[in-house]
């Protein structure tokens, strides 16, 4: 059997998964390896088990919440048997930071048996601030990540280990507490049901969106991916996150590779 990528990824908005299967393809070109794509965003995909034949590699791709990696992926990451196999990490962030999250998903694929052969963090707009880091991934980010999956390729092909130098602290960042979160349904709904077919958690009704479940992740894929522009955040502690991030988040950040 052949040598394969796999791309494993949570992206309720895109972004994760566009990056993650960029460096994942760029990576299996030079390795001349296929590529096969996990994806963990909806209920139904997380339940999938992922295979890893021998000579295989992981490509982690994952949106950063709150600094670290999002705590909806960690019983994914927990079935995975690294056996020693090669893995690489890509965070994905809005422009703020990623705090730890880089270090926090080595260290829990350093737990599976995988070996962290390469790392990254790349910026993407905000899912909760769209004005901050608007249009990114832009034709910059595309390149460096281009030059970053060849590089990575070499780097797992060598065997390689960088878990030892992944920026962040032991403990993790603290997260704030959740507080209950729940997304308004606007007059212009047609009840379409595009919202509930994008929710990573499935709490949002088939029949009638605009019931909504608990547990809701912020993630804003049901704003992002309804064509009519009724799902939207409304509270005030939304939209104080909105106007902190977008004051304070205007300096572009460049992408940060670790070989």
């Amino acid at each position: 059997m052949s040598r394969r990528i796999h791309a494993a990824v949570f992206s309720p908005t895109g972004s994760s998964k566009r990056m993650a299967l960029l460096l994942a393809e760029g990576m299996a070109k030079a390795l001349q390896a296929g590529v096969e794509l996990h994806d963990w965003t909806l209920p139904a995909g997380r339940e999938r088990p992922v295979r890893l034949a021998g000579g295989d590699v992981l490509v982690f791709g994952f949106p950063v919440y709150g600094g670290r990696v999002p705590e909806i992926c960690l019983p994914c990451l927990q079935a995975l048997e690294g056996a020693g196999r090669q893995a690489v990490v890509l965070a994905v962030y809005g422009n703020r930071h990623y705090d730890d999250a880089l270090l926090e998903a080595g260290d829990m694929l350093a737990a599976q048996g995988f070996t962290v052969a390469a790392a990254g963090a790349v910026i993407a707009e905000h899912c909760i601030a769209p004005a901050v880091a608007a249009g990114r991934p832009d034709a910059s980010d595309l390149e460096l990540l281009a030059a970053f999956a060849a590089s990575a390729a070499q780097a797992a092909a060598e065997g390689r280990n960088v878990a030892g130098r992944l920026p962040g602290v032991r403990p993790y960042k603290t997260l704030p507490p959740s507080a209950p979160a729940r997304p308004s349904t606007l007059a212009s709904c047609t009840r379409c049901g595009a919202c509930a077919q994008v929710c990573p958690l499935g709490i949002v009704g088939r029949d009638d969106p605009s019931l909504v479940g608990g547990g809701c992740l912020r993630c804003c894929a049901c704003v992002k991916f309804c064509p009519q522009g009724a799902k939207a955040f409304l509270d005030e502690r939304q939209e104080a996150i909105r106007t902190w991030l977008e004051a304070v988040c205007r300096d572009r950040r460049e992408p940060e590779f670790f070989l």
